[in-house]
């Protein structure tokens, strides 16, 4: 596509302002479209070195064809990156055209997340594997509380954090559309998946059967997954407080989670929590973590 093409980009703004930009367009065959294209003919990414709000939304129209502008800082796209949490504007970058890349950054971006591996492999399974353990933590605390329909949400969920998992484990970026990707790779998650969705037993049958395998899972994958967490612990001599952690970048997405994580770690004794005095612990003592 010509960039005469993008009404949208105009030559002063486009020269000044965009370190890159990305275009998505609706195409006619069945493949699975980010819900950013919703009734749009095309979504166009666009990259600017900074910018106050992380992401602004703009639309426009030439003719019939309507664009939907997704302008994002260079900071909050390599947080996106990074995370893997944010698929449709990961999927744009992956599956789009790229217009403009004078010095590179979209191309090394696309390269991290084809190439998955290094850093961005173990940030994207230690997220996963924290959100499959919080939404299994969930499902088990409903289930016994007689919330069936609640557990059965939870565990759905749970079950889609550990198909992302299977995916990063065999080294593809986890797409949108990710149970496609799980049957191809044959992983048992699938058939858990199908398992709790169409069996005949009853929901809390169903529940509680996905739930032990959920459980031998965490359990099974814990180190493996949890390297980051465990590499930013071995990082400095000193212990860390739960409120360093959750200030550290590469952990700070996971306020709900982590201390779930923390837990489970040291009852596996992969971390040792060591307890110290501080000001703020009350009468009792504060604990920081360490390997």
């Amino acid at each position: 596509m010509e960039l005469s093409n993008l009404t949208l980009l105009s030559g002063e703004t486009f020269e000044e302002n965009v370190l890159g930009a990305v275009a998505w367009r609706q195409r006619g065959d069945a493949t699975f479209q980010s819900a950013l294209l919703h009734d749009f003919d095309m979504v166009v990414l666009l990259l600017h070195e900074e910018q106050e709000t992380e992401r602004i939304i703009t639309h426009s129209i030439a003719g019939d064809k309507r664009t939907q502008s997704v302008h994002v800082g260079l900071s909050a796209l390599e947080r996106a990156v990074m995370a893997g949490d944010n698929n449709e504007l990961l999927s744009s970058l992956i599956s789009g055209e790229v217009l403009w890349d004078p010095k590179g950054i979209l191309a090394e971006m696309r390269k991290q997340l084809t190439q998955f591996e290094g850093p961005l492999k173990e940030r994207v399974l230690f997220m996963e594997f924290s959100r499959f353990l919080h939404m299994y933590i969930k499902s088990k605390r409903y289930i016994e509380a007689g919330c069936t329909m609640d557990a059965y949400n939870c565990v759905l969920i749970a079950l889609y954090h550990w198909a992302r998992i299977e995916v990063s484990e065999a080294g593809y970026f986890p797409e949108p559309a990710v149970w496609g990707q799980v049957k191809s790779l044959n992983s048992p998650v699938h058939k858990l998946y199908e398992e709790l969705t169409i069996s005949t037993e009853t929901l809390d049958q169903r529940i509680e059967l996905i739930l032990l395998a959920c459980e031998f899972a965490l359990m099974s994958k814990m180190e493996d997954c949890c390297i980051m967490l465990l590499h930013i612990l071995g990082s400095r001599k000193e212990a860390w407080s739960i409120k360093e952690l959750l200030q550290h970048s590469g952990l700070s997405p996971l306020q709900a989670e982590l201390p779930l994580v923390l837990r489970k770690l040291v009852s596996r004794s992969l971390i040792r929590e060591i307890a110290s005095w501080a000001v703020d612990a009350g009468d009792g003592h504060a604990i920081r973590y360490t390997l």
